[in-house]
């Protein structure tokens, strides 16, 4: 099944429904920042088996979210187009797409060693020590995830007289394809039903679940740009 929505999806992009498929993008952050919020809105008890996690935190910070995902939705619909200087696609191109894919995974591999700390550290850590490293952790993912957007927006300006759009339909196809629009949906579970850690940080799950918004500029901007509906 996610194969073939990863098919369908990247088909969709391809063939230059970049508006539409940019917001249904978008909109699976705003499910996901609404099912958080109703996670931690429910008492915490050993009964709720459907998604049971390791505390209690705030929901407010993920309704919020999911408020200005939705705007972000509305302005990548409403935004006026843009008129880009076109680039003939080069090498340039492709090594920026390659160093978008390594850092994006950088980003999201290396703050790993922060969220999950082993079992020694944390017998000897207090829990206000791993929630700083957590949010630096976070920090470090965002940030990363910024830097690998600017480098997929560069590679996204190649095109043909023909095809002016060929790389901006690319890159979001390969974007959704590969479900990187979903990694912070993954980084946020993570840090919310881990394991490994035992410990919740539901507004540093929040923060990291806000990386939708870079996203949704990123989208918004090649879209903006793409002679494409």
């Amino acid at each position: 099944m996610a194969l073939f929505v990863s098919f369908v999806s990247g088909f969709c992009f391809l063939t230059g429904l970049m508006k539409l498929m940019s917001g249904l993008l978008l909109s699976f952050g705003v499910i996901a920042a609404v099912f958080f919020g109703v996670v931690f809105l429910l008492p915490g008890n050993d009964e709720r088996l459907w998604f049971p996690i390791y505390g209690d935190g705030a929901a407010w910070p993920f309704f919020l979210l999911a408020l200005v995902l939705v705007g972000v939705i509305i302005w990548l619909f409403k935004r006026a187009a843009l008129e880009p200087e076109p680039e003939s696609f080069s090498n340039l191109h492709t090594r920026a797409l390659g160093w978008g894919g390594l850092i994006y995974l950088a980003a999201l591999f290396l703050p790993a060693f922060l969220w999950f700390p082993s079992e020694a550290k944390r017998l000897v850590v207090d829990d206000t020590r791993l929630g700083i490293e957590v949010f630096i952790g976070v920090l470090l993912y965002i940030g990363g995830t910024i830097g690998a957007l600017y480098f997929f927006y560069k590679a996204s300006k190649g095109g043909t007289a023909k095809h002016p759009d060929m790389m901006r339909r690319f890159v979001l196809a390969l974007f959704s394809a590969l479900h990187l629009d979903k990694m912070p949906a993954l980084v946020a579970y993570l840090l919310i039903y881990s394991p490994e850690t035992g410990v919740v940080f539901p507004k540093v799950a929040a923060l990291a679940l806000a990386a939708y918004i870079p996203i949704g500029f990123f989208l918004s901007r090649i879209c903006a740009e793409s002679k494409s509906p």
